[in-house]
């Protein structure tokens, strides 16, 4: 049995300096969002206690999915730390700690090619998982080492897809989708737009399922319209954002691309 000790050791890792650090939050998809804004979840993950990284000279990050399993999110290097800031407010749960320390914590481009395809189990069954554990004195077993990488997501600006082949999209790219609010632009066979925003749920691909078929998607203006449609995305928000900004820039957009006066769009 491989343990994740022994992937460790092989890249020259002492894992009695390493903490594993599993990463879960209540009401949170973390593994879905590290895929779609990784900086954000780094510095969640760089907030911590203060004292708690002494002694440590890396931190192993896994990611709880959706179905429960741990996966690795990176190896970083623990550097210099400083004290959080008066009123510093976690990225993720905006929590305000006084108690905290800003790690410098560098990720380890030698361990990437493992990023988001190892899997382990954290815990034997009934036992509380907690949130970390010394690397030595826990050895993880390996569950899954993808052998297939799917291709990369090409960010915001080059995405565009037919609405009726998102089931044909890479798996992680859906899970991008899926995690990810904002503002889309919705085309028609005819080259026709419609503005509209995603908030919350299951963010653009929720929405979206909604157009399927060429479906007017409960938007009164885009009955008669000319499906299938292709989406595109012109704006991205952190989850933490109000529907109320959101909905406020979705009419700036609306304004900037004319949707009002050559579009479907109604208001």
């Amino acid at each position: 049995m491989i343990t994740f000790n022994d992937i460790l050791r092989a890249g020259g890792v002492d894992p009695s300096r390493v903490k594993l650090l599993r990463h879960t939050e209540k009401g949170q998809q973390l593994l879905e969002l590290w895929r779609a804004n990784r900086p954000l979840v780094e510095a969640y993950q760089s907030r911590q206690k203060t004292g708690f990284l002494d002694g440590v000279d890396h931190v192993a990050c896994f990611l709880v999915s959706r179905d429960g399993r741990e996966v690795f999110g990176g190896l970083y290097r623990v550097g210099a730390w400083e004290a959080a800031p008066p009123g510093d407010r976690d990225p993720i749960t905006g929590e305000v700690d006084v108690h905290r320390a800003i790690y410098e914590l560098t990720a380890e481009p030698a361990f990437a090619p493992y990023e988001d395809r190892l899997v382990i189990r954290w815990y034997l069954a009934g036992k509380h998982p907690g949130f970390w554990q010394w690397a030595d004195k826990q050895p993880k077993p390996v569950e899954e080492i993808a052998t297939q990488q799917e291709r990369a997501f090409p960010g915001w600006l080059e995405f565009s897809s037919p609405v009726d082949d998102l089931d044909l999209l890479p798996r992680t790219w859906r899970e991008v989708l899926r995690s990810t609010s904002g503002v889309y632009l919705l085309t028609d066979a005819r080259g026709k737009h419609y503005v509209g925003s995603a908030k919350g749920g299951d963010g653009f691909l929720g929405r979206w399922d909604a157009y399927r078929g060429g479906r007017p998607g409960g938007n009164v203006g885009l009955v008669g319209a000319a499906g299938p449609f292709a989406v595109s995305v012109l704006q991205t928000f952190d989850p933490s954002t109000s529907d109320q900004s959101v909905e406020r820039v979705e009419s700036l957009w609306k304004d900037k691309l004319g949707a009002r006066l050559v579009g479907y769009n109604r208001n």
